[in-house]
C-alpha cells in the first residue's frame, strides 16, 4: 500500500514541519555517506534518536501532568458524586466551578496534557511524510534516479504512455495521467521510480523497448548506489514486508513486541477500589489500547514500505529506553514541590490578569486526608453489607416455608417483630 506523494509533502501545516525536519535527514545521510556508510536504514535510525531526543522534556511534562492528575482524581471524583443527581444547568456550571478550584489549587488546568499532545501529532505525521518522500528530502538520493528520469522524459509520449500510467498508479502516482502532465512532472517520475520493485523495473524497461538500451544504462550506472542506499541488513527500504518476505517479516513482529512493551511501561491511572464508573470505563480503556496498538503496529507495517516499518521499530524500541529513563525520573521527583512550581507560574499569570494568587497546598496532607476519607467510607460500606448479609441468613434460617412463597415473606416479617423485642430486652441469640 501506498500514500499518494509528490517528493516533498504539500499538506497544510504537515509540509512546513517536514521541509524543517528533512533538512535534518539530509545532513543526518551526508554525514554518516562522508564517513562511507550512506544507508536510508542507518539514517532513519539515527533521525530517530534526535527527534526523541528532542521530544524527552515534552515527555517529561506530560508525565508530570498524568502524576499530577492521579493526586487530583479523588477531589474530581468527589466532586462529581456531589452533583450526581444535579444534571442542571446550574448544577453543571457549579461542578465545573469546583472542578476548576481544585485543578487551581495544583496550578494546571483540564488540558495541561494535551499541549504536549497537540505539539507532538504534527511533527509525528511530518515525520512520516519524510520518511515517504525520502528522495525530496534527501538530495544525493534524488540525483541518482534523476538521470534515469532525464532519459525518460526525452521519450516521444511517454507521458501518455498508457501502460506507464497503471504502473505508476501501482507505485505511489494517483492520476498519474494528470501529474505526467504538469510541470512537476519530474518529481512524480522519481517519487514512481523509488517505489520500483526490482519486478517493476523489469515492467518498466519493457514498456520502452525501444528505448530499453538507453533506459538501462542510466539505471545500471546507478544501481549498485540505489541498493547500497536502500538496503538495510538485507530488507529493502522501500518495499512493503508482504513483497519481501525474508527478513522484513521481522519488522512487524518486532514493531508490535516493542510497541507493547511500551505501554506497559506507560504510567496508568491507579484503579480506585470503590465503584466508579468513569474510573473504571477509563481503566478498561487503557487495557484495550494496551492491545490494540500492538496489533496495529504490526498491521500497519505489514501495509506500508520497510522503510516506515524500521522508523516504527526504532521508535518504539527508543521508546522503551526513554520511558525507562522517564519513570525513573518522575518517581524521584518531589510532589509539593511540583505543585509548588506550578502554583507560582500561574500566580504570576492571575497577577498580572487582577486575580488573587492561589495559596500553595500541601498535596501530601491533602492526599492523606482524602485516602481516610476513602477508607472510612470503604470501612462503613463493609460493615453495612455484613450487616446485611447477617440479617438475611438469620431470617432465612428462621424460616421453614418455601422460598419465594407467602408464607416465606409472613414468616420474615414475624420473625422481624420477633427480633426486634429480642434486642429491645437485650435478649442474646
Amino acid at each position: 500500500m501506498h500514500l499518494v506523494v509528490a517528493t516533498q509533502s504539500t499538506w497544510f501545516l504537515i509540509g512546513p514541519i517536514a521541509w524543517v525536519l528533512g533538512k535534518l535527514m539530509n545532513v543526518i545521510f551526508e554525514a554518516i555517506n562522508a564517513i562511507g556508510i550512506p544507508n536510508i536504514g542507518l539514517a532513519i535510525i539515527l533521525f530517530t534518536m534526535v527527534m526523541k531526543a528532542l521530544m524527552i522534556p515534552l515527555t517529561i511534562r506530560q508525565q508530570k501532568f498524568s502524576k499530577l492528575n492521579t493526586i487530583m482524581q479523588p477531589e474530581l471524583q468527589a466532586i462529581q458524586r456531589k452533583y450526581a443527581d444535579k444534571k442542571d444547568s446550574a448544577g453543571m456550571m457549579a461542578m465545573n466551578a469546583e472542578q476548576k478550584q481544585v485543578y487551581a489549587k495544583y496550578g494546571t488546568s483540564p488540558t495541561g496534557g494535551c499541549l504536549q499532545m497537540l505539539i507532538q501529532m504534527p511533527v509525528l505525521f511530518a515525520l512520516y511524510q519524510v520518511i515517504y518522500h525520502m528522495p525530496g528530502y534527501i538530495g544525493r538520493l534524488r540525483d541518482y534516479y534523476q538521470g534515469i528520469a532525464n532519459v525518460l522524459m526525452k521519450i516521444e509520449g511517454w507521458a501518455t504512455n498508457s501502460d506507464l500510467i497503471s504502473l505508476a498508479q501501482t507505485s505511489s502516482v494517483a492520476k498519474a495521467a494528470e501529474k505526467f502532465a504538469g510541470s512537476d512532472a519530474g518529481n512524480y517520475v522519481i517519487d514512481m521510480m523509488y517505489n520500483f520493485t526490482h519486478d517493476k523495473w523489469e515492467q518498466f524497461f519493457n514498456i520502452f523497448s525501444a528505448n530499453r538500451a538507453s533506459l538501462e544504462g542510466a539505471y545500471n550506472a546507478v544501481a549498485s548506489n540505489i541498493d547500497r542506499v536502500n538496503n538495510f541488513l538485507g530488507i529493502d527500504l522501500t518495499m512493503t514486508p508482504t513483497q519481501q518476505l525474508w527478513p522484513a517479516i521481522f519488522i512487524p513482529i518486532l514493531a508490535g513486541v516493542l510497541q507493547w512493551l511500551s505501554t506497559k511501561l506507560m504510567p496508568m491511572p491507579q484503579q480506585n477500589n470503590n465503584n466508579d464508573t468513569a474510573a473504571g470505563a477509563m481503566g478498561s480503556m487503557s487495557s484495550s489500547m494496551n492491545i490494540i496498538f500492538p496489533i496495529m503496529s504490526v498491521v500497519f507495517c505489514f501495509m506500508f514500505s520497510a522503510g516506515i516499518g524500521l522508523y516504527w521499530v526504532a521508535s518504539s524500541g527508543l521508546q522503551v529506553l526513554v520511558q525507562l529513563f522517564v519513570n525513573h525520573y518522575i518517581d524521584r521527583v518531589d510532589i509539593n514541590e511540583m505543585v509548588q512550581k506550578n502554583v507560582e507560574k500561574a500566580n504570576i499569570k492571575r497577577v498580572r490578569r487582577g486575580q488573587e494568587p492561589i495559596k500553595v497546598a500541601n498535596v501530601t496532607s491533602t492526599v492523606r486526608s482524602i485516602e481516610e476519607e476513602k477508607k472510612r467510607e470503604e470501612e462503613y460500606k463493609k460493615s453495612v453489607a455484613l450487616r446485611t448479609q447477617e440479617s438475611t441468613e438469620y431470617y432465612a434460617s428462621r424460616s421453614t416455608a418455601k422460598k419465594g412463597s407467602l408464607a416465606e415473606k409472613a414468616g420474615m416479617v414475624q420473625a422481624y417483630e420477633e427480633r426486634q423485642k429480642e434486642l429491645k430486652s437485650g435478649k442474646k441469640n
